[in-house]
């Protein structure tokens, strides 16, 4: 239990180097921190294996992969690469089959980036990015075939100080030949040309690039289509289409004068073409959404005829939930009957803009960036007679600007035990804090019955977070943190590495975008999930399961800071500030559904404390406007009283914790005084709900003057339960007191 003389005792701190992580790259912010995208003015061949560019000359083979070098060749720049945008092409396939491109060193992916059918030769646009030596990988999945890959653009990772990156639009057909749109209503012949405007839909003159879907329908031989920038003497290939068939295929056409562009036909037979425009790239230095490279399948399932679905994308994958300026995604189709898919943002009206061509029985691919719209979706819908199949999968995404939040001073510790492994009686206890210059440090303890020895380590290198960290034990013994990234404000998690283990996995970016720090628990199903708030006073949570986590939007309105969580019968209870003052509540349950909120009333500041009694009965402690901690108790039905009662006339600058000692079954309140002391209350007798005055926490005084507030833990020591608190000094040591 909690005694009556409380012992201070001080922590030693060390700089373990073992223990050590480097983070992964800050993924929230924007074009100004680079992602701009710079054309090239001639396509770049990094392969071609009909004449041996790239690597050996010859077909590949089913189950093949060929290497080859993607940057540092061809004028295409060695370093300051994050992504490439390249055309894959295949010519004369001898089976249907797939293609997947995918940096060299790499694991390979789900996501294919080119689907065909024997005997055609076809093309399609991607995002890739480059293997850590320069180098791509490319699979074939079934037959031989020639395959082909150019470079037309790259990504920077810096930015260039002469263009900029992404701008989303609302989609819009640009161009039609078969309906007169953007130009005359007539096919292109043969070796021909045809010089159109790309400016529809508020892409600017001066642009230096569109996103486009691109159509050739009806097709009556095979060729391909190559787009100019009007006014420059070479250009790039834009698509190769069959015979007999629609084609289609993302692409990024680089605009010329007036945002015009000159098509040519190679082929051997007039076609019509259809041009969809999504996205520009801006010419202005630091504007526009920057990119950021990620892989992943989103979707995959059937569609039924005439119907549409959502699909998550932003919260995926590291991304925030507000922020995506939009995301480059990749379709594939396939079913019965012909077909095409829209994908637009959620939200919003369909657009009259089509996606993949897929024949009957055949599967085709097309890539798009499109704009995530209600809480972070897109919308697809299946335009087919007949029940498609449907993959929807991430080549990677644009970052809006986000904020470089502040760092938090004096943040609290949290404090979590580890589960017990084999041979253990009882787990290590781990200790996080964001210090004031935003390190997440980490404290080790594993003689349970020695505070002094408790090690405290730096684990995120430089990058900077902000504000109390999350920590949750897990099941099979590691424990996970997670923090609030300072720039742009998502959510990163590290893991150690073993259980018991003093050593963390590095940090690994969740996205989200939550105003303050995330809470975290463990659910019971063993599930870890974080919860938080986001700008718009909403709930949002993320359950680490399942092929793709997700953010997702749990609702509410005007809510503030960091939740606080308690878990009871049928899920977890959390208690949340309203922008108000007041304090409200609701329940998420085990099946993931959030009961309605209930509002406590009361008017102050800061996060609540909560005791859980038997019988799942809820006392909670908050701080009311005037500095004085205020209390109520649930009744026996889950009702709480209408009225606060305030414990005395102590005032504290901070939050309070509480705890039900387990040993005495007295309730205890810490909260720390103006001078930094920190103070207790204890009830008079257990579930009185009547409260002694306000005396000192440490008996043996003067006591180190706390900077943070204190963190109340319970642990097992493998004889018994050791009862303690602990917080930060003015200078940042950690103390405990026993």
């Amino acid at each position: 239990m909690l005694r009556s003389r409380l012992v201070t005792a001080a922590v030693a701190l060390t700089a373990a180097a073992a223990t050590l992580v480097v983070p992964q790259a800050a993924q929230a912010d924007a074009a100004g921190k680079g992602g701009d995208y710079v054309p090239f003015t001639s396509s770049k061949i990094v392969l071609d294996s009909r004449t041996g560019v790239g690597a050996p000359a010859g077909v590949r083979g089913a189950g093949s992969i060929t290497t080859f070098q993607a940057l540092g060749v061809n004028g295409i720049p060695a370093s300051g690469v994050s992504g490439l945008v390249v055309r894959v092409a295949v010519f004369s396939p001898t089976a249907e089959s797939y293609l997947k491109v995918y940096p060299n060193g790499t694991t390979r992916p789900a996501p294919a980036t080119l689907n065909f059918p024997a005997g055609q030769s076809l093309s399609n646009f991607a995002f890739v990015k480059p293997g850590a030596n320069g180098k791509l990988d490319v699979f074939n999945s079934a037959g031989s075939t020639h395959v082909y890959v150019e470079v037309q653009g790259y990504f920077s990772t810096a930015p260039t100080g002469t263009t900029g990156g992404l701008v989303p639009v609302t989609q819009v057909r640009a161009v039609d030949t078969t309906r007169g749109t953007g130009t005359t209503k007539t096919k292109i012949d043969p070796k021909s040309t045809r010089t159109v405007s790309l400016t529809a839909g508020g892409v600017p003159a001066d642009a230096v690039a569109v996103q486009a879907h691109v159509t050739v329908p009806a097709t009556t031989a095979a060729g391909y289509l190559s787009t100019t920038p009007f006014g420059n003497a070479t250009g790039t290939a834009l698509v190769n289409y069959g015979k007999d068939m629609d084609t289609s295929s993302g692409g990024v056409l680089q605009l010329g004068t007036n945002g015009q562009v000159t098509l040519t036909n190679g082929g051997t037979a007039a076609i019509d073409v259809v041009i969809d425009t999504m996205a520009y790239f801006t010419r202005t230095p630091n504007a526009g959404a920057g990119f950021r490279p990620a892989v992943s399948r989103l979707f995959g399932q059937s569609i039924p005829a005439g119907a549409t679905v959502d699909v998550v994308v932003g919260g995926t994958n590291g991304m925030p939930t507000k922020g995506v300026a939009a995301a480059a995604l990749s379709f594939e189709a396939s079913g019965t009957a012909h077909a095409t898919l829209n994908a637009y943002p959620a939200g919003t009206t369909r657009p009259g803009v089509a996606l993949t061509q897929h024949p009957p029985n055949g599967h085709q691919r097309s890539s798009a960036v499109i704009r995530p719209g209600v809480d972070g979706k897109i919308s697809v819908y299946n335009s087919s007679t007949s029940a498609t199949l449907v993959y929807v999968d991430l080549e990677g995404w644009f970052a809006d600007p986000l904020p470089v939040l502040p760092v938090a001073q004096n943040t609290p510790i949290s404090v979590v035990q580890a589960a017990p492994t084999a041979g253990q009686a009882a787990g290590t206890v781990e200790y996080a804090y964001v210090d004031n210059i935003g390190r997440v440090v980490i404290g080790h303890q594993t003689q349970l019955d020695n505070f002094c020895c408790t090690q405290f380590t730096t684990i995120s290198g430089n990058e900077a977070f902000t504000g109390q960290p999350a920590l949750v034990a897990r099941p099979d013994g590691t424990v996970q943190v997670s923090a609030q990234h300072a720039d742009g404000g998502d959510v990163w998690t590290s893991t150690t590495t073993a259980p018991s283990g003093s050593t963390w996995t590095p940090f690994t970016g969740i996205g989200g975008s939550p105003a303050t720090p995330p809470a975290s628990t463990r659910l019971s199903s063993g599930v870890t999930a974080q919860f938080g708030v986001d700008s718009d006073g909403e709930l949002w949570t993320y359950a680490q399961t399942g092929a793709v986590p997700f953010w997702r939007n749990l609702g509410g309105t005007a809510l503030t800071g960091t939740p606080v969580l308690t878990t009871v019968r049928d899920g977890v209870q959390l208690f949340l500030r309203t922008t108000g003052g007041t304090i409200t509540t609701a329940t998420y349950r085990t099946d993931g559904s959030l009961s309605a909120w209930t509002d406590l009333g009361g008017a102050g500041t800061g996060a609540p404390a909560v005791v859980l009694y038997p019988g799942y009965r809820q006392r909670v402690f908050a701080r009311a406007a005037d500095g004085t901690i205020a209390t109520k108790l649930q009744d026996t039905s889950g009702t709480f009283p209408q009225a606060w009662e305030q414990l005395g006339t102590f005032t504290s600058p901070g939050n309070p914790v509480a705890m039900l000692d387990p040993v005495s079954g007295l309730t205890i309140v810490l909260a720390r005084a103006t001078d930094g002391i920190i103070h207790k209350a204890v009830e008079t007798g257990q579930g009185t709900g009547v409260f002694k005055d306000w005396t000192f926490a440490q008996v043996d005084q003067p006591a180190p003057a706390a900077a943070t507030d204190p963190t109340f833990a319970t642990i097992n020591n493998g004889n018994g339960q050791t009862t303690f608190f602990v917080y930060r000094t003015l200078n940042g040591t950690p103390i405990f007191a026993v």
